[in-house]
């Protein structure tokens, strides 16, 4: 699709198309996802092939809309364009939703951090500036206003427009849990130190965070009508009643168990708590805190982009098996054939949810057939859809 294209609203007769085909796979979907978190035996797992993004990275830069993070209508129409095409393409099990994305630093940004708005690029936390630095900083630092602090009153604009404007669901902005928020107000270098050197400190920061962010998403979800234990999706994952909340937990990867364990633990629980349970998002191999993971009270699934670490992500489905969900997600490989394959052979299927999330920026190598993958959305996402359709076909239990 062109620019104009992308940002043109739907039209009437589109918008009630979509509505349609939006209620008919709800309905599909929630059936598959109560199986899910009931961990129930099922013949094959519910998978999304999706390239319906509303981050800046993944679509093409020179159709990429130029006031995407200035205008309400702009981002709305540029997210609806692209799940409508997204259900229409395929039918698998995504779910979709509009949503407000300004980059991972929201709550930083109303902590103080400074962000930056690159050309074609993601919003991002500036890194050589910190609101943070000492302990004294720590216990002068305010909660903020959402309605005055940082991105947080454009969030707010965003979700109000959405909620009156979309013929979608509308979900919360990208979630930060206290350990990312942390190292974006000090910087990890400093966060690492002061854990060791000022644990108290440590625990106060960790704990304003959490505080915050409990109160940002109570008033986020006032504005959409959501409940507070339900969430319409964990990063392009329908959840709906089952989980309260998602947040992202990226550091998880880097962290020792022990050190995860005291200071980032406690205040993940009560997170999830406040929301009646939720999901944890991280990139990555985490595996070294599967403990902490079944420790987190509250934390009902997980959804890890696995980088292309198969092995690590078949430790960890084995090691929460029964206990918590996991969603597997990752960029979609061009060799993605093998790729599944080895992935899902001799998985078991409960408590499971595949994604793949297809863009022809992730998939640049190779040669000869996989040419036409690179180059055309289209192809290339019905293509890796019908392998895992086909291949949970001829792959299911017996009778």
């Amino acid at each position: 699709m062109t620019k104009q294209q992308l940002t043109t609203p739907l039209s009437p007769a589109e918008r009630e198309d979509f509505r349609r085909l939006f209620e008919k796979r709800l309905e599909k979907v929630k059936a598959k996802t109560a199986d899910v978190f009931a961990f129930k035996e099922v013949a094959q797992p519910p998978f999304i092939v999706n390239a319906a993004l509303y981050t800046t990275f993944g679509p093409d830069p020179d159709t990429f809309p130029d006031s995407y993070y200035d205008d309400p209508a702009v981002m709305t129409n540029f997210q609806e364009r692209a799940c409508y095409d997204q259900v229409k393409a395929v039918d698998d099990d995504f779910v979709p939703y509009v949503m407000p994305w300004f980059g991972t630093g929201v709550t930083a940004s109303a902590f103080g951090c400074r962000i930056d708005f690159p050309p074609k690029q993601d919003p991002a936390v500036n890194p050589r500036y910190y609101p943070v630095r000492t302990p004294e900083d720590i216990r002068k630092l305010p909660l903020p206003n959402p309605e005055k602090d940082g991105l947080m009153p454009k969030v707010l604009e965003f979700l109000g427009y959405m909620k009156q404007k979309s013929v979608l669901p509308v979900g919360i902005t990208d979630f930060q849990g206290p350990l990312t928020t942390a190292n974006q107000l000090m910087g990890y270098d400093k966060l690492i130190y002061l854990m060791h050197d000022a644990p108290e400190a440590a625990h106060e920061l960790m704990d304003k965070i959490t505080e915050a962010l409990i109160v940002w998403v109570k008033l986020q979800k006032q504005v959409i009508g959501e409940p507070l234990t339900e969430c319409i999706s964990d990063q392009q994952v329908y959840v709906g009643r089952h989980a309260g909340i998602w947040f992202s937990d990226d550091d998880a990867v880097l962290m020792s168990p022990g050190t995860y364990k005291e200071f980032v633990v406690p205040y993940n629980s009560r997170i999830l708590k406040a929301f009646g349970g939720g999901c944890l998002h991280y990139c990555g191999n985490a595996t070294h805190q599967a403990e902490n993971f079944l420790d987190t009270e509250g934390l009902l699934a997980i959804n890890t982009y696995a980088l292309h670490d198969l092995r690590g992500l078949r430790e960890l489905k084995s090691r929460l098996e029964g206990r918590i969900v996991l969603f597997a997600c990752d960029f979609t490989p061009v060799d993605y054939e093998a790729y599944f394959r080895e992935l899902l052979e001799g998985v078991s299927y409960q408590g499971l949810v595949v994604l793949s999330q297809y863009s022809p920026v992730v998939a640049l190598l190779g040669d000869g057939k996989y040419e036409a993958l690179r180059r055309d959305v289209d192809t290339g996402r019905r293509a890796v859809y019908e392998f895992l359709r086909r291949y949970g076909q001829e792959n299911a239990p017996a009778a």
